[in-house]
């Protein structure tokens, strides 16, 4: 693991990829099954992730 890259950058590329996960499970698995309740939060957590690595380096 790079150390030297930004806290946001990790945010956001972390972010990013477990949203398509996330997605991806919920569009292959029948709805309310394990698998698409993990999607579905994987894909919040993911959202939260990307957005609060975008909402770290924005300034007002």
């Amino acid at each position: 693991m790079a150390m030297n890259v930004e806290r946001f950058v990790w945010l956001i590329v972390g972010g990013g990829i477990a949203l398509i996960a996330g997605l991806w499970l919920v569009a292959f698995f029948d709805a309310w099954s394990i698998a698409w309740l993990a999607g579905a939060g994987l894909a919040l957590l993911g959202a939260g992730s990307l957005g609060g690595g975008i909402d770290s380096r924005i300034e007002i």
